[in-house]
This record gives structure tokens, C-alpha cells and sequence, in this order.
């Protein structure tokens, strides 16, 4: 580890000394200016601070360990602060803030929205989305109905009420009723009310029977079982899912395309766009199309500082923090357009010289 720390730091330091020296040179490409900063980082004197999620505790206090081990001495010391207020300098949120008054905004983490259910007898579930919708719509009022019981040949499926619980997160309820009204299966009915306020503990003691749409980082939090939406067989006859995991969130964030303007970087999914096949494998999962950013939110006076902090958590081995977390990474695509934006105004990263 320390002597990991050392060739980072020996990296940071040519990244600052070579400020002066590519001051006259031609623009660098973005995106290879992108993987040259994945090998260093940029220390600013002074202390930032950070608000998130408790879903994302563990990964902000592996930040805060990592940032003043990479700024050692003779680098500026530069530290993160964890706090629970929104007047922070980096707010961590998918939801828009109400205190912080962004000066960039970049996404950070990939969220799902997950139809989670409490059966005791089963712990998977296929929908297909018109079951799902007549589920959430209010339509299907008993486990036992029959489109149920024809997605779940196998699954001796209780005569029992469907319970619907009646708050669902804003963003995840909009991210579900998106890709269901793509596929033709809208939310119009649905009882469900949006709720900006709606916290982990709502969902912490689901009844026998009961439904919910909540944000994926609350059912993993919550060991909540999550249903997978069925899109028929293939043509070995196998089912064809998507998964609320790893592999189908994961698979719809390469569909996602980034784009920069002068708050920061957005996204929109494109359906029709090939996921990516994740390096190892031979096929890319079914993409699981209900996902929304988590962003970054770059708060108040723009600085250097803050700029050099949010860079540090966008390089690839900060972001490596988040697959113990309760989130999903960035595609590459969008991680290197958002790593390129903050790091605005701070040094050039320049390329190894080569023999």
C-alpha cells in the first residue's frame, strides 16, 4: 500500500510541475487525457465536505482513509469530511437538492428501481410487464391469479391479498414507469403515491403478501427479494430476464449516453443501443432498463479544491469502492466524460514520455 501511495504521489507531483510546461501545448483529446488521469490525481491544499446516503457510508469512509494517504507530504494535505447536513461541499444525491446550489453537476453511482416483494414461500418472481403493471396498477389483487401463476410455472403461489404499499421514491417510480410505459405497460393507475421522503425504514417490515417500488440500494440494504421482469424464451428454450442485480443494471448503464454542458453531465437511455459485454464474458446481460444516476453535486463557490476531490472519487480504483456498496459502478463512457468535467481549471494530465 505504501509504496502504491508513493508512485501516486510521484504521479500527482508530475502532473503539477508539468502544469507550466503544457500551458502552450494543443488541447489533449478528453478521453485521453481521461485514462491519463486515472494514473494520477491532483492534491489542493484544505478540507472538503461530503454528504451521502447512509447506503453509501462504507464507500465515503474508504474515500475519506484514501485522500490525505495519497496527499502526503510534499504534496498539499487534502482531506473529505463526512457530514449529515445538505450545506455541504459535495452532496452525493439522486434526488435534485433543495439547499445545495450546484456549479456542476456529474452522475457518480448507478440506481435501480426494484419491484420488491415478501413471499414465504419463494424468493424469485418473474413478471412479465403487463403482469407487473396490473400488479402496481391495482389490477391483480391476489397472488393466485392466473397470469401469476403462467410466469411462475413451478411456484405454488398462495390465494392471498397483494398487498401494495402505498409510497414509492420519486426517482424510482418515474425510472419504473419509464421503462414500462416503453414497453407499453404505463403505471396510469397505480395508488402509489411519489414521494420525495420516502426513507429505508418505510420498507424495513414488509407484511406477508406485500409489494413495493423502491430505489435497488434499499432492497439490498434490506435483503429484500426483488422481482425480475420475463421477456419470453430464447431459442434454446431458456427464459429470457431482467435481473434487478449487478449483471442487468450494470448491462442498461452502457446504454446510457452522456452528455456535457456547462452545469456538468447528463444522461438518457438509449433502448435500442447493444450493451456493452462486460470483459470475461461472451454475452452481455438483459439490461435492466430502471435505473436513474446518482450525481454529484459540486456545491456553492467553484474551487480548485472541490474540482481535485470529485476527481480523486471518479478515478476508477475510488469507484471500485462502490461494488461493496449498495450501488452499481458507471459505464466507462459515462465516468470519463464526468471525470473530465470536474477536473475544469485544474492541471493537465500529461502523457509518460516514451522512449
Amino acid at each position: 500500500m505504501k509504496k502504491s501511495v508513493r508512485v501516486m504521489a510521484a504521479l500527482a507531483i508530475a502532473t503539477s510541475a508539468a502544469l507550466a510546461l503544457t500551458a502552450c501545448d494543443p488541447p489533449m483529446p478528453p478521453d485521453v487525457a481521461a485514462q491519463i488521469a486515472e494514473q494520477t490525481y491532483t492534491c489542493v491544499n484544505g478540507d472538503v465536505t461530503i454528504s451521502s446516503p447512509a447506503e453509501l457510508a462504507d464507500p465515503i469512509s474508504q474515500w475519506q482513509l484514501a485522500v490525505p494517504q495519497a496527499c502526503v507530504s510534499p504534496l498539499p494535505a487534502m482531506t473529505l469530511t463526512p457530514v449529515t447536513t445538505d450545506a455541504a461541499d459535495l452532496l452525493v444525491s439522486a434526488t435534485p437538492p433543495t439547499t445545495c446550489k450546484p456549479f456542476a453537476t456529474v452522475p457518480l453511482a448507478v440506481e435501480s428501481a426494484n419491484i420488491v416483494f415478501n413471499l414465504s414461500v419463494t424468493s424469485t418472481l418473474n413478471l412479465t410487464p403487463k403482469t407487473a403493471a396490473a400488479i402496481l396498477n391495482g389490477e391483480i389483487r391476489t397472488w393466485s391469479d392466473s397470469r401469476i401463476a403462467k410466469e411462475n410455472v413451478g411456484t405454488e403461489l398462495p390465494d392471498e391479498p397483494i398487498i401494495l404499499n402505498p409510497k414509492a421514491n420519486r426517482e424510482a417510480f418515474g425510472s419504473l414507469n419509464g421503462w414500462l410505459t416503453r414497453l407499453g405497460a404505463p403505471l396510469t393507475a397505480s395508488k402509489i403515491a411519489k414521494s420525495d421522503q420516502a426513507k429505508v425504514s418505510d420498507y424495513a417490515a414488509l407484511a406477508e403478501g406485500e409489494v413495493a417500488i423502491v430505489p435497488g440500494s434499499y432492497a439490498l440494504f434490506l435483503g429484500l427479494y426483488s422481482a425480475s421482469l420475463s421477456f419470453g424464451e430464447d431459442s434454446d428454450k431458456q427464459p429470457i430476464l431482467a435481473n434487478a442485480d449487478t449483471g442487468g443494471v450494470s448491462s442498461a448503464a452502457t446504454q446510457w449516453v452522456p452528455k456535457a454542458s456547462q452545469s456538468g453531465v447528463t444522461v438518457s437511455l438509449d433502448p435500442g443501443l447493444a450493451p456493452i459485454v462486460p470483459a470475461g464474458f461472451d454475452t452481455a446481460a438483459t439490461p435492466y432498463q430502471a435505473i436513474y444516476p446518482v450525481n454529484l453535486y459540486l456545491c456553492g463557490e467553484d474551487t480548485l479544491l472541490k474540482r481535485a476531490l470529485a476527481n480523486f472519487i471518479l478515478r476508477l480504483d475510488s469507484q471500485g469502492s462502490l461494488g461493496a456498496s449498495n450501488f452499481n459502478q458507471l459505464s466507462e463512457a459515462t465516468r470519463t466524460l464526468a471525470l473530465v468535467t470536474v477536473r475544469k481549471g485544474l492541471p493537465t494530465p500529461t502523457a509518460p514520455a516514451t522512449n
